[in-house]
């Protein structure tokens, strides 16, 4: 997802131990390392977090929320970040422990308190931080869901300080005069320095990806050894001894002498002041930090042991865990302990009368649709549940299903209507504890009424085109041609959700309405390209040189047409009718070589070929399997595998996207992938480990075992019967465990696959 990507360059689905002796290996907790992907454009984060929690305390190596390994300098350790987006946001409240006056405001001199560190004094693990700073002082994080408490060491003989920097939000200079309250430009952020042991304040920020968008956050800090004097500043004003500030840039700086240890605890809350002390009291109302770590340690141990592999290189193991654990940071709880939220309209609501357990936030829509919701869905079904029925509590609040929502406002990022493939592939996989009938709804409502939402913006823009025309139009809409491709999975995956409740109607609707794909397929060309209102075809148009370029993204390596890529990356995501296309493009003989071609490199910005980087093309490597060929969807899933992902903090290609690139290798690594939007059922690749147990959140048991060597299977059997299609259905995993065998071999078995009887189902029948 986005731009930036070109900076460089699951649950109760528990795999348990196998009964399989292989040589004694990490435990799947100490196996997760959370540096994997802090550098070259992963944007992951290694602070402490909790399994879809509130608050994400991490370290900030510059001004905008972000920790990037091959920077040398700590900013700040904030409360809330995004694992792996492509544009900042959060990074709230920062704390920074120095040892020196305040001299001048952080507010325009935050780099002179940046403190150096070397990685050799640092540790990461899930739920906890600590790193030693190059001035000796010594910080551990650890968390509950809504709250985190922080141990600082300080060198002997040194002056104990704190920066507490309301102000130093990833984007903390978005000030929007026109959201509530209306034509009034916000404060910013406020900060009050109570007694001498408490701090609370606000920040206001937003405007993530450059959205008008905003949220507001709420903090109460406590800390267990007094300070003895304190300071505020407000913009680059210093204020000595004075206790508050509100404006656009405010924080505190706390001294607390000549004490060797301090520790505080902050809570958080998205409502109010008071619920962020609640939280606080409730999640963490002693001072033990070792016990809060344990307990962190404990809920991730529990989560990540439900996926157990066995055998496997301890980088095998390293890559996959991480994998897992980038899968489980998000979406992210928004609710306060006492089922308090500020919804869409902006309203305090109240959980406590339904049956929602919590209100989640946070959805990368666009990129976890394709395969991480399906996986927390297996996992965690009652918890997804939730986070679905978040989205239509923000849909009634707002009108419309909220695309790419952050915080309680929609940002409108990436083309497409992604949550109607969430909401679908959700119930499909599982997640059933959420009003499917409003959903279905409001799913309906955005492929078929245009209309504006929040911010006089929509959730289909062009949709009265799409309706008219059967597809975006190029004239209108630089990115016509992959917009219409997002909308017809769409479609499609509205189909299916209105297929499983009944709605007959719907179903034969919107299937019918995701074939709009067929119209911007050229026959000539035999690919996917943009049409003008009028009907003609956008001229210029060369497949093999991604001509031409995008006109309003000058420095962009996309085709006009096309959302971060090109004909070659998008052509083929139209998963849910590969048959069709494949046919179109003139059967097996004519698709498999252009698939070779398209293989022959695995990241790539501008030319036409396969890109790990950026979700349009993750699920293409199946293709081959509709195609008669899946034993090169078996090599191709182990090169990328073998080449894309690594144990560096590089080690992710292109940005995680909140987990989305990461599930990539998960899914892979197990044999099985998702890619059918809608529809509940894994297409079958190659193992890597030798054995995988899988424990659904309903209770069903998935065991995967892989026996001989190589990449190639010979033979799958699912409970002892033979499987032939690369398709498993989640209706065959039964209650109880069910064998999923393969037989592997270093040479390719060309015949299995390659009758049209052999293939996975065709959904549009």
């Amino acid at each position: 997802m986005l731009q930036l990507r070109r900076i460089a360059l699951l649950i109760s689905l528990t795999l348990t131990a196998s009964t399989t002796a292989f040589p004694q290996a990490q435990s799947a907790y100490d196996a997760v390392d959370p540096f994997i992907g802090t550098s070259g454009g992963g944007n992951t984060f290694p602070g402490a977090a909790l399994p879809f929690g509130m608050v994400q305390w991490s370290p900030d190596t510059g001004d905008n929320g972000w920790y990037f390994y091959d920077k040398s300098k700590i900013y700040g350790f904030g409360m809330t970040h995004l694992s792996g987006a492509g544009c900042p946001l959060y990074g709230d409240v920062p704390i920074l422990p120095i040892t020196e006056e305040l001299k001048a405001s952080p507010a325009t001199a935050l780099g002179s308190y940046a403190q150096s560190f070397d990685h050799a004094r640092e540790e990461a693990h899930p739920g906890y931080y600590s790193v030693t700073l190059a001035n000796g002082v010594e910080i551990a994080l650890t968390v509950t869901d809504r709250a985190g408490i922080a141990r600082i060491r300080f060198p002997q003989g040194q002056a104990a300080r704190l920066l507490v920097n309301s102000g130093g939000s990833a984007n903390s200079d978005v000030h929007i005069s026109y959201l509530p309250p209306v034509g009034r430009e916000h404060d910013g952020n406020q900060i009050k320095v109570v007694g001498n042991n408490t701090v609370s304040g606000s920040t206001t920020s937003g405007g993530f990806c450059g959205s008008p968008t905003r949220y507001t956050l709420y903090i109460t800090a406590k800390f267990e050894q007094p300070f003895h004097a304190f300071s505020t500043w407000n913009g680059d004003a210093v204020q000595k001894g004075q206790r508050d500030a509100s404006g656009k840039h405010t924080g505190a700086w706390l001294d607390f002498g000549s004490q060797g240890q301090i520790q505080l605890k902050i809570g958080i809350s998205y409502v109010s002041e008071a619920n962020a002390l609640a939280n606080l009291n409730k999640e963490i109302p002693g001072w033990n930090f070792d016990q809060v770590r344990t307990n962190a340690r404990e809920s991730w141990t529990k989560l990540l042991n439900q996926i157990s592999v066995g055998g496997g290189t301890p980088d095998q193991r390293k890559i996959f865990y991480t994998g897992v654990y980038h899968m489980l940071l998000a979406p992210n709880l928004f609710s306060d302990d006492n089922g308090d939220y500020t919804g869409f309209d902006w309203k305090v609501r109240s959980l406590a009368s339904t049956n929602q357990k919590a209100q989640y936030a946070n959805f990368s829509d666009w990129d976890i649709y394709r395969n991480t919701i399906q996986m927390q869905s297996l996992l965690v079904p009652t918890r997804v549940g939730d986070m679905m029925q978040s989205l239509v509590n923000d849909a009634e609040q707002s009108g419309w299903l909220p695309r790419w929502p952050a915080a309680n406002d929609v940002t409108y990022v990436m083309g497409g209507d992604s949550p109607s493939i969430l909401l679908s592939s959700a119930y499909a996989f599982g997640a059933r504890n959420f009003d499917t009938k409003t959903a279905l709804q409001y799913m309906i409502k955005a492929a078929s009424v245009p209309g504006e939402g929040p911010h006089n913006n929509e959730e289909r823009p062009f949709l009265a085109d799409y309706l008219k025309l059967g597809y975006a139009p190029a004239d209108k809409d630089d990115i016509a041609a992959s917009r219409t491709l997002e909308y017809a999975n769409a479609d499609f995956a509205i189909a299916q959700l209105a297929r499983n409740l009944g709605d007959t109607v719907s179903y034969d609707k919107f299937l019918k309405q995701s074939q709009n794909w067929k119209n911007l397929f050229d026959p000539e060309t035999r690919w996917i390209r943009p049409k003008n209102s009028n009907g003609t075809w956008l001229q210029g148009f060369d497949a093999e040189k991604s001509l031409p370029k995008r006109p309003n993204a000058p420095e962009s390596t996309d085709q006009d047409g096309f959302e971060e890529g090109n004909t070659y990356q998008y052509t083929f995501m139209i998963p849910f009718d590969y048959p069709e296309l494949i046919q179109r493009i003139g059967g097996d003989n004519a698709t498999t070589p252009r698939l070779d071609r398209f293989f022959s490199k695995l990241i790539c910005w501008g030319e036409p070929c396969f890109n790990m980087a950026n979700e349009p093309d993750f699920v293409t490597p199946y293709a081959y399997v509709f195609a008669g060929e899946p034993w090169k969807t078996q090599d191709v899933v182990t090169r990328i595998e073998q080449q894309t992902f690594s144990i560096k903090p590089d080690g992710i290609p292109g940005n995680d996207d909140l987990g989305a690139t990461s599930s990539v290798y998960v899914w892979n690594a197990l044999g099985l992938y998702p890619g059918i939007p809608g529809i509940g059922g894994m297409l079958l690749g190659t193992p890597m480990f030798p054995s995988a147990t899988i424990h659904f959140g309903d209770g069903r048991t998935l065991s995967i075992h892989a026996t001989g060597t190589g990449r190639y299977v010979q033979q799958v059997l699912i409970n002892g019967k033979e499987n032939t299609t690369s398709w498993l259905p989640l209706s065959d995993i039964v209650q109880g465990t069910t064998k999923l065998d393969f037989k592997l071999s270093p040479g390719p078995n060309k015949q299995r696959g390659a009758p049209v009887s052999e293939r996975p189902p065709d959904f549009m029948q």
